[in-house]
């Protein structure tokens, strides 16, 4: 009996063994081989139709080799036993395409070139550059002279014949930080009539709002821009395309013919599609470039899956795209470039970490990528908002750390939910295409969603705001923004620089929150709270310890506004240091009253009379004796490591003590010093 163990025994474990297997892909290999060495190596994703993986098997994919298409996978591997999607051999990393070439184009007149393309296009490239889809007007916005709720628009700038506009896609802003993409579904009398449109999901909270899509998520509003897409009429400049009906057509500039160029059709959604429940898979070392909708999309409930020093570049959706209640993920030392909605988004995630990841260039196209809320993203953590206290599905204990983040059209980093830590990222150039976003931001629809997380010790530099396309609102931007009902949350150690609002803002209904230990540096707002919906709904806040530089008149270092109340007492304020050597009067108070609301522009003396409070902060203003002839700069470590500066010059501290001639600053930190402007 002990004999017939021992064999079932090494059977198993033989098995177990055995089960592992291997599978090479290669652009000069053939899919009659049987795909098991790299000298039999298959040569396209299709042989992956119908074969079922397993646990432990990994797909190799040979470096240099451009494969066209995806992966659809419904297998999961185990614990210790991932399936793996990986590179082999030397080079540059394999190429996964969601794009075809467009070949055999004939001239029909104005330098415009046409072909059959049986599959519909999404985009084009032309020599690695991103073709326009063919718009009216060729570059701008019109204006909307007139909305009609969410059913239509009238502009004057639009005088066709009825149908002329039928078909077209309406790319529209509707809000200051939302562009909503319709379909004309009629044109006629001078009205765009909205239909829905198909080429992008509507988010699940917004399912309802929009009537499953048939709606647009706003009202039209008057004074907001407009822009007309896609039809074959409208490629009447260069660089234009138009697909329809299973015609390509595309304009040159001038002088240029389709002989010779690399025309690239884009055609496939994703690059690898993880379906419902698959866990235990590892997606690594591939450059994914030109696709729909993902590079790796993922549908609900992933678990185990690792995307790690992969390329994501020149998508039009999302970079990393994971559907909702995903746990214990990673998304890792991947980089992400030109890519037009968002770079990481997952629903409602648990146990997420996000690290070491590079994203540049992310939804910087008006009106691309998505439609409604949240587009042009570099990081997103987000819930479907259902407005109640407790729901175990919202996003928790997700980690977002050591990722740079550069020029983003909206948020850089947005991290809903509670128990989540966000630290050492460094978020640049921010709100690009978009206003009233921040690089670091968190929101929650209700009580009870977005609670006891950490933002700590990140670098923030230079939001901006952008109006383009509205009724000529201000350009609205800021630093690190605890959006409506977010609670218990800390922030803390971070380095906040010029940023087009405040440089931290606690917004209306947040409450109980500790903001300490941040330096904020040449922001149009230091530090901003302010209460418009709710009144009397911040409370409990901590601000303590806190560093606040501006360096213009028209800077102020606190802003407190109730534009529905007498008064504002968020909290307890204490310990802060205030400098801005331009001005006695950096603080700002703004309440309703009548008939007319009261604004104070007060001195620092004024403000702790007034509201009672900051005991124990100080103040270096315009009338500070020793400061005269100083200037204040900052020195910046964005860096893993401590950093040493070079000081040229006499410098001082901020506490007025001369400075050695090195400092050493910590990693991601910083360092406020005057300078004497004599040398």
């Amino acid at each position: 009996m002990r004999k017939i163990f021992s064999c079932l025994f090494f059977l198993l474990m033989v098995n177990h063994f055995v089960l592992a297997r291997n599978f090479y892909f290669s652009e000069t290999g053939n899919d009659r081989s049987n795909g098991k060495s790299p000298r039999s190596a298959w040569r396209s994703l299709q042989r992956l139709t119908g074969l079922r993986l397993q646990s432990g098997d990994t797909l190799f994919f040979e470096r240099g080799s451009v494969f066209e298409g995806g992966i659809n996978l419904h297998q999961s591997g185990e614990m210790g036993k991932p399936i793996v999607i990986t590179a082999y051999g030397t080079g540059e990393a394999p190429v996964f395409t969601g794009s075809v070439p467009a070949t055999n184009l004939n001239t029909v007149g104005n330098n415009r070139y046409e072909t059959k393309l049986d599959r519909e296009v999404f985009d084009l490239f032309v020599n690695g550059l991103r073709y326009t889809h063919a718009r009216y007007p060729n570059s701008g916005f019109l204006k909307v002279d007139k909305g009609y709720g969410k059913d239509s628009i009238a502009s004057a700038a639009l005088q066709e014949p009825d149908g002329y506009w039928d078909g077209a896609l309406l790319r529209i802003r509707t809000i200051d930080w939302v562009y909503e993409t319709r379909m004309v579904a009629r044109y006629e009398k001078g009205l765009l009539i909205q239909g829905p449109q198909n080429r992008y999901q509507i988010e699940k909270s917004f399912q309802d709002r929009t009537k499953g899509g048939r709606l647009p998520l706003y009202n039209f509003q008057k004074g907001y821009g407009f822009f007309l897409e896609g039809l074959p009429s409208m490629v009447d400049t260069a660089f234009e395309w138009s697909w329809q009906d299973g015609k390509l057509l595309v304009q040159f500039p001038e002088g240029l013919t389709a002989a010779g160029m690399d025309i690239q059709a884009v055609v496939h959604p994703y690059g690898v599609w993880l379906n419902e429940g698959v866990k235990h898979v590892v997606v690594e070392g591939i450059h994914f470039r030109q696709y729909e909708k993902a590079g790796v999309g993922g549908a609900w409930k992933l678990s185990h899956v690792t995307i790690k020093d992969n390329r994501f570049h020149q998508i039009h959706g999302v970079g990393v795209l994971m559907d909702s209640a995903s746990s214990n993920c990673s998304v890792s030392r991947n980089q992400f470039v030109d890519i037009l909605g968002r770079g990481i988004s997952a629903l409602e995630p648990m146990g997420l970490q996000v690290e070491g990841n590079t994203l540049s260039r992310i939804g910087l196209s008006r009106g691309h990528g998505w439609t409604g809320v949240n587009g042009a993203s570099g990081i997103l953590i987000h819930n479907v908002e259902r407005r109640i206290q407790t729901d175990t599905s919202f996003a928790h204990h997700n980690t977002v750390r050591y990722n740079r983040v550069d020029s983003c059209g909206y948020n850089g980093v947005r991290v809903d939910g509670h128990h989540n830590l966000v630290e050492y990222n460094v978020i640049d150039h921010c709100s690009l295409t978009l206003n009233d976003g921040a690089n670091l931001y968190c929101f929650a629809a209700g009580p009870g969603v977005t609670h006891n997380s950490i933002f700590r010790n990140n670098i923030v530099r230079y939001s901006v705001g952008d109006s383009q396309a509205t009724p000529d609102n201000p350009n609205l931007a800021f630093g690190i923004y605890l959006d409506n009902n977010s609670s218990e949350m800390l922030v803390e150690g971070n380095t906040v620089i010029a940023t087009g609002a405040s440089g931290i803002v606690n917004n209306d209904a947040s409450f109980n929150n500790t903001i300490r230990n941040n330096t904020i540096f040449d922001c149009k707002e230091g530090l901003g709270m302010a209460e418009w919906a709710n009144l009397g709904k911040i409370y409990g806040m901590v601000v303590d310890n806190n560093l606040v530089v501006g360096l213009s008149p028209q800077q102020k270092l606190f802003s407190l506004t109730n534009w529905i109340g007498p008064y504002l007492k968020p909290g307890i304020f204490s310990n802060n240091q205030y400098v801005n050597l331009t001005s006695t009067q950096g603080f700002y108070y703004t309440t309703k009253q009548f008939p007319a609301p009261t604004r104070l522009d007060l001195s620092f003396e004024q403000w702790q009379s007034i509201m009672d409070n900051d005991k124990g902060s100080t103040a270096i203003t315009f009338g500070t004796e020793w400061s005269k002839g100083m200037a204040p700069k900052i020195l910046v470590n964005d860096s893993g490591y401590p950093k040493s500066f070079l000081l040229t010059g006499e410098h001082y501290s901020i506490k007025g003590e001369p400075l050695q001639e090195k400092v050493v600053i910590d990693p991601f930190s910083s360092l406020v010093l005057f300078k004497n402007k004599k040398n």
